[in-house]
């Protein structure tokens, strides 16, 4: 296995064990991250010269994913939302984990994790 194999293994990992650990607080964030993004965006496209090509969809979908990345890597969107609701979050996220719903996002997160190792190869991970 090289350098670089390690290393995707590493990053899919360490994703997949946070996703796992912070299912809801991950998901308040991703989708602030998102409608803020995607909000962003189209205001963007639909504002501005009416002689150019505004490609409206396509720069909004571009938005709502980078929103959604900047919301979990970076905790962005709408962060006084989430600053608050996030404590209030991590109370309950033990409490879900064990629900049925929460058992099986973490069984489709960890399959994803899976198939994502065997994607890179390399052997044992």
């Amino acid at each position: 296995m090289n350098t670089i194999q390690k290393v995707a293994h590493h990053v899919v990992s360490s994703i997949a064990n946070d996703l796992r650990e912070n299912t809801l607080t991950n998901i308040v964030s991703i989708a602030a991250g998102g409608i803020g993004g995607g909000v962003k965006a189209y205001r963007a496209a639909t504002s501005g010269f009416t002689m150019l090509e505004r490609q409206v969809a396509s720069k909004t979908v571009s938005g709502v994913l980078k929103g959604m990345g900047e919301g979990y890597f970076f905790g962005k969107g709408a962060v006084s939302v989430v600053a608050t609701v996030t404590n209030k979050i991590a109370s309950v996220e033990k409490w879900f984990d064990n629900t049925k719903i929460g058992k099986g996002i973490d069984n489709a997160i960890t399959k994803a994790e899976h198939c994502l190792h065997k994607l890179i190869g390399g052997g044992t991970y």
